[in-house]
């Protein structure tokens, strides 16, 4: 059952608000928005406690999420505890500290591999409680249809309509049988820097599950290493080959990962390209204080060289290396 939209952002506050003090016995002294006021989780300050109240538009949305938190917490998990759930709004901790990407972008290499090695090895740990636990058979199973995997392999050529420049042919066929998933894997899915934060105590958290489900475990990788907001960092396909399932070949683990990351720096690529649509850049301040796509030379110029980086690493993908130096300066940026 759909709840209905938020259409007035301090209707929204004034209800969550009311449902923390319900669930939880509290006043509520204030409510304000960790990110953008379109979104449908507010940090709620109570007497002695401060929490995220989130009501989602599905009710199984919020169910899937309010069962997965619970188990991934109780395991041993980086992620929120959970409060209270109605079955319409969840009320879960405030994980205290600064989100991930206001980190990286003002950190050097050496601190934001450390970072994103940390985030990479919470996310392994995550995977590994969703196989002890069976929560990989208890989420949907994503992205298993070939139209899907060739509509990801498009992206590319999609971004070449849109820039009139053309994306290379490639195999096709070769690259939907390197991508399917055989035995899936519990995974967080929309894992990108922007749904971590480091913690008071220096620990990478993960927050909003309601996308999670059951795929390849390295696509997490993917959305953490191939975010917009990763600086120009080494070594970024070893961190994922390092927190693979023990039970992957090492050489197949980077062969996937880099042929997956270079499709879904597409995909963030394809944002940019679709928001800018010739207009101007975006401010870089407001794209991370809101958590926006970062629609800046900044953030296209990143996507770029690290597009054509994952794709030199692999033949099926290596036509698109040069095609994405082609991209940059079609956007009249420099890829690094």
């Amino acid at each position: 059952m759909a709840t209905r939209r938020v259409r007035d952002p301090q209707v929204f506050a004034d209800e969550a608000a009311a449902a923390c003090e319900r669930l939880l016995g509290q006043k509520a002294t204030n409510v304000d928005w960790p990110a953008s006021r379109s979104r449908r989780s507010v940090r709620v300050y109570l007497e002695d406690l401060t929490v995220i109240a989130t009501r989602r538009k599905r009710r199984e949305r919020s169910m899937l999420e309010a069962n997965v938190l619970k188990t991934l917490h109780e395991h041993g998990a980086a992620v929120p505890a959970v409060h209270a759930y109605d079955g319409v709004w969840l009320i879960q901790e405030y994980l205290a500290g600064e989100r991930l990407p206001h980190v990286l972008v003002d950190c050097d290499p050496a601190r934001a591999h450390e970072l994103l090695s940390s985030a990479a090895n919470g996310l392994a740990r995550i995977h590994a409680i969703g196989a002890e636990t069976g929560l990989h058979g208890k989420v949907v199973q994503l992205g298993t249809a070939d139209s899907w995997l060739r509509g990801l392999i498009d992206t590319p050529n999609r971004i070449g309509e849109a820039l009139d420049v053309a994306a290379p042919t490639l195999d096709g066929d070769g690259l939907v049988a390197r991508l399917r998933v055989g035995a899936p894997s519990f995974l967080k899915w929309d894992a990108r820097p922007g749904n971590a934060v480091v913690c008071e105590d220096g620990s990478i958290g993960w927050f909003d599950w309601e996308h999670c489900g059951a795929r390849n475990a390295l696509d997490d990788f993917a959305w953490l290493l191939a975010d917009e907001y990763v600086p120009q960092v080494s070594g970024l396909a070893d961190i994922a080959v390092a927190n693979a399932p023990a039970d992957m070949d090492p050489a197949a683990a980077r062969e996937y990962f880099l042929t997956y990351a270079t499709f879904h720096t597409a995909v963030r690529l394809a944002l940019v390209v679709h928001h800018k649509d010739d207009g101007e850049w975006w401010d870089e301040d407001m794209c991370l204080a809101e958590d926006k796509v970062r629609v800046t030379a900044a953030g296209a110029a990143l996507l770029c060289g690290r597009g054509a980086e994952f794709a030199a690493g692999t033949d099926r993908t290596a036509p698109l290396a040069r095609w994405f130096g082609a991209i940059a300066e079609r956007l009249g940026v420099e890829a690094v």
